[in-house]
C-alpha cells in the first residue's frame, strides 16, 4: 500500500546551496530546488548511475545535488546568460560529470538539446525540470517571466513532456498545487506517462504572487487550483514534485501506479485539510490511502527567496 513519509531537513542541498547568490537574475528558491532533486532521485537506477538532462537548470544547484544523489552524469540547459555563468562558475565539475549549456528548451529540438552537452549523454536517460509555474495575469507575467507559467501555470510543461517522450526518458516535473494539476496529470497521461511517486512541500506565497493573486484565485474558484488556507499562513500552496515513468515499447507504463488528475486533486485537497506543515491529514486515522508513495518535505523556512 502506498505510504506517506516525511523529511524535516534539507537532505540534498548543502549549506552553501542555501546561501542567496547575491545576483538578482539567478533563481533562488531552496525548497523548490530540494524537491526537484528528490524527484530526480526517485527516477535514478537503484544503486546510482544514469544520466539526467535538467531543462531550465537555473543556478545549477539542483544539477550538482542530483549528481551527489547518485546520477552518473547531469547536464543542465538554461536560457539565462547570467544564470549560466553562475552555474558554470559554482557547480560545473572539472571531470564533466556536471555540465551546463545555454539554450532555450522551448525552441530547441530534443536532438539539439542533446547536442549542447560536451560529449555523448549515455542512457538510461531521465529528463527533469522545475519550470516557472505561477499562473499570473498578463501584465505581471510580462514583468516576471522567471516565475510565470502562463494562464494556467503549465506554459512550459508541453515542451518538457514532449522532449522526455521523444527521448524515451523517465520524467521528473515540478509544478505548484495552483498550476492546474488536473490538466498536468492529463498531459502526462496523454504522453504515455504514469505518476510513480509524489513529493509535496508546503510554501507560503512569495511577495510578488501575493501581490498578484488574481489568476490563482480564479483557478481556485473553478476547482483547478488547490491552496492551503488552514495552515499557519493565510495564503500558501504546495510545491508538487511528480516522478513519472514512461511507457515501454508495448505501450504499457513501465512502473508507476494508477491514478490521474482526479486522484492528484484529491491528494492535494487532503493535504490542504492539514493544520501543520507535516501535512498530517494525509495519513490521519480514517484517511484514504494515497494512490502513490507520498513524501512530505517539512523544511525550515528559507532565509531568502528570489523572483517570488
Amino acid at each position: 500500500m502506498p505510504s506517506v513519509s516525511r523529511v524535516d531537513a534539507y537532505t540534498h542541498l548543502t549549506p552553501d546551496d542555501l546561501k542567496p547568490p547575491g545576483e538578482p537574475e539567478v533563481f533562488f528558491e531552496p525548497a523548490d530546488t530540494e524537491i526537484g532533486v528528490w524527484v530526480a532521485a526517485d527516477l535514478l537506477p537503484p544503486g546510482g548511475g544514469g544520466t539526467v538532462l535538467d531543462l531550465g537548470s537555473g543556478s545549477g544547484a539542483a544539477a550538482a545535488a542530483i549528481a551527489r544523489a547518485g546520477a552518473a552524469r547531469v547536464h543542465g540547459v538554461d536560457n539565462g546568460r547570467q544564470t549560466l555563468r553562475w552555474a558554470e562558475r559554482h557547480y560545473a565539475s572539472a571531470d564533466g560529470r556536471v555540465s551546463f549549456a545555454l539554450g532555450d528548451y522551448s525552441v530547441l529540438s530534443p536532438r539539439e538539446l542533446l547536442a549542447t552537452a560536451p560529449g555523448e549523454l549515455p542512457r538510461p536517460l531521465v529528463v527533469t525540470s522545475n519550470p516557472a509555474y505561477v499562473p499570473l495575469p498578463g501584465a505581471a507575467a510580462r514583468t516576471h517571466p522567471s516565475i510565470s507559467g502562463g494562464a494556467d501555470g503549465l506554459k512550459w510543461a508541453g515542451s518538457i513532456i514532449g522532449h522526455a517522450r521523444t527521448l524515451g526518458a523517465d520524467l521528473g516535473l515540478t509544478i505548484g498545487s495552483y498550476s492546474t494539476p488536473r490538466r498536468a496529470a492529463a498531459l502526462l497521461a496523454e504522453a504515455g506517462y504514469r505518476i510513480a511517486a509524489v513529493t509535496l512541500c508546503p510554501l507560503p506565497f512569495g511577495a510578488f504572487t501575493r501581490a498578484h493573486p488574481e489568476r490563482v484565485l480564479a483557478l481556485e474558484e473553478r476547482g483547478e487550483a488547490v491552496l492551503w488556507r488552514s495552515g499557519p499562513d493565510p495564503l500558501a500552496y504546495f510545491v508538487v514534485g511528480l516522478a513519472c515513468r514512461r511507457a515501454d515499447a508495448a505501450g504499457q507504463p513501465d512502473g508507476g501506479q494508477p491514478g490521474g488528475g482526479k486522484e492528484l486533486l484529491d491528494l492535494l485537497h487532503a493535504a490542504a485539510r492539514s493544520a501543520t506543515t507535516r501535512l498530517e491529514s494525509l495519513d490521519a486515522p480514517g484517511a484514504a490511502p494515497p494512490p502513490w508513495p507520498v513524501r512530505v518535505l517539512d523544511l525550515p523556512p528559507a532565509a531568502a527567496r528570489h523572483h517570488w
